[in-house]
């Protein structure tokens, strides 16, 4: 009798061991299960923040929460004549992102520098309309007194008609080649352009080199680290009348760090 009684405990504890590792094993399960969901959901918010379609509703809460995510602030710009390494100004967050968000989109990838000017300007970027996978947009505009378009300057084009808020294209992008300038030639192009030249500038314009002109009126969101000899190398290249190389330079942007 007492034998079966031990079996009969014996019996109830070995089910009583085999329902709480059932449970445990279904509650990992499920706190498995979460984990994935959230991990799943977490990546979705990543691709949706990469492919979302911009417009100039929604670029300043998408670009903002990319660039929290994207942190980076070095790319690199190759072409056939050399690499441009450029750092992006974690002061204009916005233009920022989008450089970085493109880039790793492979958006630049193939395009050419479409518009050089020696002794002023390489443009570059894609000079054909915005692909449908990105969006149609423009960058609002950060513009700071101290980023000057001085020699190196990373700058972003934009429209000058019905733009009063000076919202930068999404893609066209430019790098300042102007050599420096002589105290009285920084003083004429002042007063051509009618501009009140601050202290930074006549410093900056004097010892480097740069464009005045484009100050207040296009936002520079990043600098040349590496390579303003391969800016000048295609600076010197043969263009058209319109500025568009004879042969084209096309380039290939990589986010580094």
């Amino acid at each position: 009798m007492m034998n079966l009684k031990k079996i009969f405990f014996l019996g109830v504890f070995v089910l009583f061991l085999i329902n709480a590792c059932s449970e445990e094993n279904t509650k990992q399960k499920a706190e498995k299960v979460k984990e994935i969901q959230a991990d799943t959901t977490k990546k979705r918010a990543e691709i949706d923040l990469q492919n979302v379609l911009l417009d100039n509703q929604n670029v300043s809460d998408i670009l903002t929460k990319y660039g929290e995510k994207n942190p980076e602030t070095i790319v690199i710009i190759s072409t056939k004549l050399g690499d441009i390494k450029l750092k992006l100004y974690k002061e204009t967050p916005l233009h920022r992102a989008n450089f970085v968000r493109l880039a790793k989109k492979k958006y630049f990838d193939g395009t050419s520098f479409h518009r050089v000017i020696d002794g002023f300007i390489v443009q570059g970027g894609g000079f054909d309309e915005p692909r449908a996978s990105i969006g149609k947009y423009t960058v609002p505009a950060e513009m700071k007194p101290e980023l000057l378009h001085k020699r190196g300057a990373l700058a972003m084009a934009r429209e000058y008609k019905e733009n009063p808020q000076k919202r930068s294209a999404f893609h066209d992008f430019y790098i300042v080649q102007t050599q420096k300038m002589s105290l009285p030639e920084l003083q004429a192009s002042a007063k051509e352009h009618k501009i009140k030249l601050t202290s930074l500038q006549t410093r900056i314009y004097t010892s480097l080199g740069g464009a005045p002109h484009l100050d207040n009126e296009h936002t520079v969101f990043g600098e040349v680290v590496q390579g303003m000899d391969v800016i000048d190398k295609i600076a010197k290249v043969k263009t058209d009348k319109g500025g568009w190389p004879i042969d084209d330079i096309k380039l290939k942007v990589q986010v580094i760090e």
